[in-house]
């Protein structure tokens, strides 16, 4: 009896050990592969711009990074580059010091990291940087936005790198499954000619905004993700202008529920808006309702 009980044991540590062994190897396996595709390099160039300096260029600048979350989100008050979130194992991911890049980089590297998501070395920075959305600001947009980036001061002293420990690359795994890749170079058309920005014309102005504040959550086609729980915006056919105006500036939906991260966005992010800005969105988001939804949404 005490025999095999003694042999029972002996088998199962033998077991124990061989899952240990084997959730060793594929955490190992996933290490690599993460670590590699995180590594990844892209043949981009960025293109010069024209950075204005003039003091309305810089105070429009300030109104679009605080409508795209660059300051006043994960880059910290002023964007200056904050710890975005830690982990137990050792991840550490870093949204970093955009004062700093600014006065490091060239406008063409700027244009290059902004609209690409791909650093002067070929590497891609990780899909957090919504740069699919970024890719359709104008020239005038993103030239203001670097003017008040450079404006801002550096931290004295430098945000550590990120870093990401085994459950976070466990993590990863997952959304690279998922989503087929992490680095947002690896989403983008880079060739793709730039949308239309027009003052005149209501329509295409509103487009142009949607698809570079609103993309970041409900989709490169603003149709949303049932998976992620982001509305198709064609939702807003539901809304009369005023319901709209009030969503915009206090986040609050039709029904008057409380919403998460779309309350804080409209409050600290689309509040700073125009009027004019506003109707132009809302002109374009009802008429999403015209156009087929692709199956890429979902």
């Amino acid at each position: 009896m005490a025999t095999g009980f003694r042999l029972l044991m002996k088998w199962l540590a033998i077991g124990l050990g061989g899952i240990v062994t084997l959730a060793l190897i594929g955490v190992g396996i996933v290490y690599v592969i993460i670590g590699n595709h995180l590594g990844s390099r892209f043949d981009v160039r960025g293109t010069e711009i024209a950075v204005p300096t003039d003091a309305a260029s810089v105070s429009e600048g300030a109104r679009i990074a605080q409508l795209r979350g660059c300051n006043g989100g994960c880059h910290g008050d002023t964007a200056e580059g904050s710890v975005f979130f830690e982990l137990f194992d050792g991840t550490r991911v870093i949204a970093p010091d955009l004062a700093r890049i600014a006065a490091e980089y060239s406008a063409a590297e700027l244009e290059g990291a902004i609209r690409h998501g791909v650093r002067p070395d070929g590497s891609g920075v990780i899909g957090i940087m919504p740069s699919e959305m970024f890719q359709h600001l104008s020239d005038a947009d993103l030239g203001s936005l670097i003017a008040w980036l450079r404006k801002q001061p550096p931290r004295e002293i430098k945000l550590p790198p990120s870093r990401y420990g085994p459950v976070a690359r466990l993590m990863l795994m997952d959304l690279k499954r998922r989503y087929g890749g992490l680095l947002s170079a690896g989403f983008i058309d880079h060739s793709a000619p730039r949308v239309a920005d027009s003052g005149d014309d209501p329509l295409i102005r509103g487009r142009y905004l949607a698809l570079s504040v609103c993309t970041e959550c409900h989709g490169a086609d603003l149709r949303g993700n049932a998976e992620d729980g982001t509305p198709d915006l064609a939702i807003v056919m539901a809304y009369s202008s005023k319901d709209f105006h009030r969503l915009m500036r206090t986040g609050v939906p039709l029904g008057g529920r409380k919403l998460g991260l779309m309350a804080e966005a409209a409050i600290f992010r689309f509040a700073h808006f125009t009027d004019e800005e506003v109707d132009s969105v809302y002109g374009y988001l009802r008429s999403l309702a015209d156009i087929p939804v692709s199956r890429g949404a979902d």
